[in-house]
């Protein structure tokens, strides 16, 4: 696949080239390190991935030993491939999108590396903090899909003290999404799973993409925290009226990107 993700960024500008993606050094956290720090702390995984690695030497017409500037090329060159392109398909022609800085380029690879581009979308989006399409918030009597839940209605939240209550929505939030983005999908040892944002806030304000595994959370414990794609066109966010703006995601326990927003019982 590296192949051919680089053969559609080639046609389009290359590595280094004008692209537009969520990088992990700067969401949902800031890691303030220098970028050579950054870049040598995770050049040996990148190393362990030869079908990535080895394209992008070949593409930078570089070799080992590397060097300072080098590593760091190489990094930013995968983080590109990893997150500013999508390919999907398994037969002799892929699907490939790519996502720059004011547009984003849908269209055709074939295993030959044929490059045929398809539309182009005017990219106006942010790195999304939201809930995935069909969670299910939790209401008295039952669930609702978060799409389809309106200002006014009652979801269970929880007060300062952590117990149960009922709430009325006082915000709803749907934010559009790029056709390269990618969700957590955070798995609970005790079953409970949802697919959420890296940037969406836990109830004390943690980040979920800032979980890892065996890390106690939500009275259970973590098996993953891993980025999956995400094809839902939006994700969806709530405010319950309370203190904590707490809401149940599939069950989890989260916070509200809304909660910093002017309140309004009109939505």
């Amino acid at each position: 696949m590296a192949e051919l993700k680089l053969r559609v960024l080639s046609e389009f500008g290359g590595l280094g080239g004008k692209l537009d993606y969520c990088d992990p050094d700067q969401w949902p956290l800031a890691d303030t390190r220098p970028e050579l720090v950054r870049a040598q702390a995770a050049i040996d995984d990148i190393r362990e991935k030869p079908q990535e690695y080895l394209p992008i030497l070949a593409a930078e017409h570089i070799s080992e030993p590397l060097s300072d500037d080098e590593v760091v090329i190489v990094y930013g060159d995968y983080k590109e491939m990893e997150y500013a392109i999508r390919l999907r398909g398994s037969g002799d022609e892929l699907t490939f999108v790519l996502g720059r800085q004011n547009d984003s380029i849908h269209g055709t690879v074939t295993r030959r590396g044929d490059v045929r581009e398809t539309r182009r979308d005017t990219n106006e989006y942010g790195c999304p903090v939201c809930l995935a399409r069909n969670t299910r918030i939790a209401v008295p009597g039952g669930f609702v899909p978060v799409q389809v839940v309106r200002v006014g209605m009652t979801v269970w939240s929880t007060d300062a003290l952590g117990r149960r209550i009922r709430a009325v929505v006082e915000r709803v939030g749907r934010t559009p999404v790029p056709p390269t983005h990618s969700v957590v999908r955070l798995v609970l040892a005790d079953g409970r799973t949802v697919l959420v944002s890296p940037g969406h806030p836990t109830p004390d304000g943690t980040p979920v993409g800032a979980l890892r595994s065996d890390a106690r959370f939500e009275g259970s414990r973590v098996i993953s925290a891993e980025l999956v794609p995400y094809a839902g066109e939006f994700t969806f966010d709530l405010l319950p009226s309370g203190t904590t703006g707490t809401y149940f995601a599939n069950g989890v326990l989260l916070g509200s990107t809304l909660v910093d927003e002017p309140r309004s019982s009109s939505g």
